[in-house]
């Protein structure tokens, strides 16, 4: 008789897997005459039956360390890029919209938008400063969905 009925209750009921289940070799006559879950959890008490966690107490004691990888890092880089690209849209579309209102010149488009890509200009209301300030350019101020 094979002890795949027990191994399979006493992985439920240790929350393991069937290969993480330990039976006492010299406890295998009273394993293999548990048939119900209440004797697989009086067996699991007496210590006949246990769970190999041992990669589980590594974890946890720090021998194995976490995967901090350049693999894994593409997440937060995805992230920080389609920050940047909402910001850079919203500042190329403005300075485009100014630039066909004739408030600025093509020479003055061409240096506010290297000025945006290079990250000199935070955000929208910060473009609107600097043209107000430096280029002296007077601007009805436009709110943008953020």
């Amino acid at each position: 008789m094979t002890l795949e009925g027990q191994r399979r209750i006493s992985s439920e009921i240790l929350g393991v897997g069937k290969n993480k289940v330990w039976f006492d070799k010299n406890r295998l006559d009273d394993i293999k005459k548990a048939i119900t879950r209440l004797d697989v959890k009086e067996l699991i008490k007496e210590g006949a039956i246990k769970a190999r966690i041992k990669r589980k107490v590594e974890k946890k004691a720090g021998k194995i360390k976490k995967r901090r990888g350049t693999g894994k890092r593409k997440i937060r880089v995805m992230r920080r890029k389609e920050k940047y690209i909402k910001k850079i849209r919203k500042l190329r579309k403005y300075i485009h919209e100014i630039f066909e209102k004739k408030i600025i010149n093509q020479k003055e488009k061409k240096k506010l938008r290297v000025m945006a890509r290079s990250g000199e200009l935070r955000n929208l209301r910060h473009l609107q400063e600097y043209l107000a300030t430096t280029m002296n350019k007077k601007i009805e101020v436009k709110e943008y969905k953020k």
